[in-house]
């Protein structure tokens, strides 16, 4: 038998593409690919993408339409994946390797949706057995009952599909079966009002309106009663399924029907919008050109700095910041500590990356020493306070004012941080943690810190046997000792305050002589989750970056996975041509993968320039809303939110903007027939948005509920069609209530509206009628 998994050289590349795509911080269950001829991946298809379902005609004629739209007009299925852990996903034989690539891309993005948006978190995650054992079952029915009424009762079961509650796996509706029993006409009970002794005081206790008000509420009970379900039921398929007169293998059949309908729901739900992310603690202190920089204020300003990614200098290029997410605080045995979001990444004492959520309590992670990338320039100690006359007679005042202020204090705007201050607030350190002058230290070039660390060290420093103690006033200094020292290339063991060096020796070679990067390990001993904002930066060429001490990873997706990390220099030029057919648009049709991905670009640009709220809203001018940009840099972060949270309907319905659809030349058409062909009906934004609402609620189907299970106290089936400006299709109004009849035994009424008319459609097994309700 022919093996269908990957060969060698495309095993490499899923190998390689995961990777990257994890380093990116896309999560995505285990992923098993299949490589098959084109007769076996449109069988596939014909299925659902499952290798087995149960027999009927409907999978044979979709793979005859597949096959043929693939020989006669040249129709490809470049990818296929299956909702399932692990999932399943499907090449076609023959493609070429970038062809493959770019699947193999794609199909980790759609994975990674699959595991993370909310409209997917209750779905069977073992669909791929299922759907087996779903065929099984039905072809042991097929076995006992003969294959012709088992395909003709699925026929009507398949017709009916559509007639679920979506949301019903999110939201609780009230239940579909009354815990009263229907009431018995022969015994109705009578209002007799409260009891009397004295037949004279009836009227007084019993007074008429009295009498009238419990005989009301007695006829609205008995109604209830007579009718059930007490409340409409959106489940039309579980209705018939508790309450239809069906046999035991007719329930297993609809059953198998219902849940497949349900699995595949979410998928129909988030076509458009289905086509990851490590972040910091915003203070977490970042190796930077511009000296040990808060990641808050990176991200905030978008700061394009060169970062270290513990052996060269990169480029940060994009920036986000993640409200209220997951976080996991680590701390090692040498005292570094980081805090990140859960799904945060660093580097491992093997060079391998790992979660931070998937850490334990003694795995061995690498430590940055030696990076020395410090400030180019000179910090200014700004005065948000008066500062100390020792600190400003010994800085170079960039700009002053002689006024006193108090005693022993002198008001400057900016002081230049040379090396004689630096010194000076070395000094100063030792008894008090001055945060402003300590903050400048951070962003100073390596003399100036060398010039700090020297007076700091001989002051707060007490020799031991095993080397150098020093004693800070707090932890904030302390840690700023210890990052100091790891860029020199001086490892620092700290406890709280305290700051321990094993050679003195090394504290003097680092003084003078620059260090070069060394990976020393250290083991965990610490994790604690809690919440917090977090920030993310994205960095050119390695996509990492040294904090804390620690080597990190930043996130990405798709296409840059393609365009920057996969595809060769002379893979790119056919990666484009794949990719423009993907998103091409055409006549007559909508591209979902084209408005889905153009809409989250809106997205990620209006939040990064702040074109959303109240104040943008309310702006008129139209020159001055192009030109808006407040370079927030939320957009990251906005279309992360909108891949966890939204679906289509209410993806369209929040973020679909007029000016959205004049960029997009969106419109809606319609059908004129003194000319017989299709025109323009309208470009209006109310108009596009209503059309795409509606035609992506419910998949563009009517809502039908049940309204009454014993209409006209007969066993009657009566449904209400929730009309919502389009009417039914006659025809196929008329063929469902032919085989619910099928189902229910019973006549079968349809409350709808026709030409803005309330009717009422009936079927009673031979004949239709129709009747007016207004």
């Amino acid at each position: 038998m022919k093996s269908t998994r990957l060969p060698a050289h495309l095993e490499q590349a899923r190998q390689e593409i995961e990777q990257i795509a994890r380093e990116y911080g896309l999560d995505f269950f285990p992923i098993i690919y299949e490589v098959l001829d084109y007769r076996t991946l449109y069988e596939t298809a014909a299925f659902g993408g499952f290798p087995t379902r149960y027999p009927h005609w409907r999978f044979g004629m979709e793979y005859d339409q597949l096959l043929k739209g693939h020989v006669w007009a040249g129709s490809t299925i470049y990818e296929m994946v299956i909702n399932n852990n692990p999932a399943y996903a499907y090449l076609l034989e023959g493609n070429e390797d970038v062809t493959q690539k770019m699947v193999m891309a794609h199909v980790t993005g759609h994975v990674d949706f699959f595991k993370n948006n909310m409209w997917f978190a209750h779905t069977n995650r073992k669909m791929l057995d299922t759907m087996a054992n779903h065929a099984a079952r039905i072809q042991r029915i097929i076995d006992r009952i003969g294959y012709d009424p088992v395909e003709e009762f699925i026929d009507t079961c398949l017709s009916l599909e559509n007639l679920i509650d979506y949301h019903a796996p999110y939201i609780r509706r009230p239940e579909a079966v009354t815990p009263r029993p229907i009431v018995n006409e022969e015994e109705p009970p009578v209002v007799e009002g409260l009891p009397v002794e004295r037949e004279y005081m009836r009227d007084y206790i019993n007074p008429p309106e009295f009498l009238e008000a419990q005989r009301r509420k007695l006829e609205e009970e008995r109604a209830r009663q007579r009718r059930f379900p007490e409340n409409p039921q959106r489940d039309v398929l579980l209705f018939l399924m508790n309450f239809a007169p069906l046999e035991s293998w007719q329930h297993t059949v609809l059953e198998i029907i219902r849940d497949e309908a349900y699995y595949f729901a979410p998928q129909g739900m988030t076509k458009i919008l289905n086509e990851g992310w490590a972040c910091l603690h915003g203070d977490s202190l970042i190796v930077t050109d511009h000296g040990l920089v808060p990641l808050r204020e990176v991200v905030n300003h978008r700061q394009r700095l060169q970062v270290s990614d513990g052996k060269c200098q990169q480029t940060v290029y994009d920036w986000n910041r993640f409200a209220d997410y997951p976080t996991v605080t680590m701390r090692t045995r040498a005292g570094f500590t980081l805090t990140g979001s859960h799904n945060h990444r660093i580097m491992l004492a093997d060079g391998t990356w790992r979660r931070l959520d998937e850490l334990q309590i003694g795995d061995r992670v690498r430590i940055a020493g030696g990076t020395e990338l410090w400030a180019t320039e000179p910090a200014l100690l700004r005065c948000r306070r008066p500062l100390p006359r020792v600190l400003v007679t010994a800085g170079a005042p960039a700009a002053t004012t002689s006024s006193p202020h108090r005693r022993g204090y002198r008001r400057a705007a900016a002081v230049v941080v040379d090396e004689k201050l630096a010194a000076a607030i070395g000094r100063r350190c030792v008894t008090h943690a001055d945060h402003q002058a300590l903050d400048a230290i951070r962003r100073s070039p390596r003399p100036q810190v060398v010039a700090f660390l020297r007076t700091f060290c001989q002051g707060a420093g007490q020799s031991v046997t095993n080397g150098l103690t020093l004693t800070c006033a707090d932890v904030d200094l302390a840690t700023t000792v210890q990052l100091l020292l790891t860029n020199l290339g001086v490892l620092a063991h700290r406890t709280d305050t305290t700051v321990h060096i094993d050679n003195g020796d090394d504290l003097e070679r680092a003084y003078t002589t620059p260090a070069t990067p060394t990976g020393w390990t250290d083991e965990i001993v610490e994790l604690e989750h809690g919440t917090a904002d977090v920030y993310d930066i994205s960095v050119m060429a390695t996509h990492r970056y040294a904090a804390q001490g620690f080597i990190n990873h930043n996130s990405y997706w798709h296409s840059t996975i393609m365009t920057q990390r996969v595809a060769s220099a002379a893979e790119i030029i056919s990666f484009a041509d794949l990719h423009s057919g993907v998103v091409a648009t055409g006549g007559g049709r909508l591209n979902p993968y084209k408005l889905g991905l153009e809409l989250l670009r809106d997205i990620e640009d209006r939040w990064n320039k702040g074109k959303f709220g109240k104040e943008y809203e309310e702006c008129d001018d139209i020159a001055l809303k192009r030109s808006w940009d407040k370079q927030l840099g939320l957009g990251r972060q906005k279309i992360f939110e909108v891949r966890r949270l939204y679906n289509d309907v209410t993806f369209i319905d929040e973020f679909l903007t007029p000016e959205f659809v004049i960029e997009q030349k969106l419109f809606t058409f319609s059908y004129n027939r003194d000319t017989d062909l299709y025109e323009i009906a309208s470009r209006e934004f109310k108009e596009v948005k209503e059309k795409l609402l509606f035609r992506l609620t419910n998949f563009g189907q009517p809502v039908i509920f049940v309204e009454d299970g014993n209409y006209g106290n007969r066993g009657e089936l009566y449904l209400r069609h929730r009309h919502e400006g389009v009417d039914l299709k006659m025809d196929y109004a008329r063929e469902t209530m032919r085989n619910l009849y099928k189902i229910w035994t019973r006549p079968i009424h349809l409350e709808t509206v026709i030409e803005d008319k309330r009717r009422l459609l009936s079927f009673d097994g031979r004949d239709f009628s129709e009747r007016r309700l207004d």
